[in-house]
């Protein structure tokens, strides 16, 4: 019997990965879902991934998992290392303002929304 993947494992797997809770983010801190499926995380969620290794940060009401852009800034990761577990706003926008190629690096990162 051969097994075709790619036709009914893709969806399998997304269910999978949909289903599964996010690390640091369990218990009555647990992001909730809303009914357009976007995930809304508290400030304390977001202070929970506030190392080089797990970083995520709030920038205008969004929440963004930066851990793999921390060696690819531009700035170099001391730009962004502080930032982790905080909301950045301020940080942000005092930096890049209007500026539409950060604004569009950072919505990649995008994991969900601030409560």
């Amino acid at each position: 019997m051969k097994l075709r993947t790619g036709t009914l494992l893709a969806p399998l797997a997304v269910l999978v990965l949909t289903a599964l809770p996010l690390s640091g983010c369990s218990g009555a801190s647990a992001p909730s879902a809303s009914a357009s499926a976007t995930l809304t995380f508290s400030l304390a969620d977001v202070a929970k991934h506030n190392t080089k290794d797990d970083c995520w940060a709030a920038v205008d009401g969004g929440v963004y998992d930066l851990t793999s852009w921390i060696s690819l800034h531009p700035g170099g990761p001391d730009k962004i290392v502080p930032l982790c577990g905080t909301d950045a706003t301020t940080a942000f926008r005092n930096q890049h303002d209007s500026q539409s190629k950060p604004n569009d690096q950072l919505a990649q990162f995008r994991v969900g929304d601030l409560a």
